[in-house]
């Protein structure tokens, strides 16, 4: 009888042990540094994964030194934002104007297994990242984002917003671009209106090289690095980019 008991007790366990394991196998881990440009951590920055309709899906903050890990279902999510609410000027920030800040964005998260993001951000925020390749054309990928300076913003206080161009003209605008971790060549920077009912709206029209390193995994994870020359303003964006799988 004893010895019946503690098979099935084994077996409880060895079933206990499977289904939690083919439970977490679901879920990967998010994890990194959070700092500003000069490599300073930052305390209580908010890390928040968001669906789809742009809804919060995860949240998590930073610690003392930094440090940020989020532990999230497999799957693929439409990005993952970070900022100190405390610097953040849409929350309502009682810093000093040059004290404050804008968000970090890395678009299009793939989450298949577990990723080391390290994030960060200062005054210029590269918002709506999309990345594509031109059928036919040359090769490389044309990056569209809208560069968003918040010393421009804050420039104009008694103007109509709609009305204030906050992204940088090509001249004043430095751009650095890394794929999988490596730097390809800049080829071009267009800056475009883009279309809204009312208003004036700006981005950017970007080409760069494909990577010359190829990896196994089914994305590319690309870094985009700028600067606003005039104003100083810095800020960084990421994007997964799917690799394409034609027959």
């Amino acid at each position: 009888m004893k010895n019946l008991f503690s098979l099935l007790f084994l077996i409880f366990c060895i079933t206990f042990i499977n289904a939690q394991e083919n439970k977490n196998s679901d879920f990967i881990l998010i994890s990194g540094i959070v700092t500003d440009f000069d490599n300073n951590p930052i305390d209580s920055a908010f890390v928040e994964i968001k669906y789809s309709d742009f809804s919060t899906a995860y949240k998590t903050y930073s610690d003392k030194n930094g440090y940020y890990e989020i532990q999230i279902k497999k799957g693929k999510y439409l990005a993952l934002a970070s900022m100190k609410l405390a610097e953040y000027p849409s929350a309502n920030s009682t810093l000093p104007k040059e004290k404050q800040k804008l968000e970090f964005w890395c678009w299009n998260l793939v989450a298949d297994e577990d990723l080391t993001i390290n994030i960060r951000y200062n005054r210029l925020e590269i918002y709506g990242v999309n990345v594509f390749r031109i059928q036919g054309a040359t090769p490389g990928y044309t990056i569209y984002c809208r560069p968003i300076s918040l010393t421009r913003f804050f420039s104009g206080p008694d103007e109509d917003l709609s009305q204030i161009d906050l992204c940088p003209n090509p001249d004043e605008l430095s751009v650095k671009v890394k794929i999988n971790g490596n730097y390809v060549n800049v080829n071009m920077k267009e800056k475009v209106r883009e279309y809204v009912p009312e208003g004036s709206l700006f981005g950017y029209l970007i080409h760069v090289d494909l990577p010359n390193q190829l990896n196994e995994k089914t994305y590319d994870i690309m870094e985009i690095e700028m600067l606003d020359i005039k104003t100083k303003d810095k800020g960084e964006a990421f994007y997964f980019i799917e690799k394409e799988n034609y027959e």
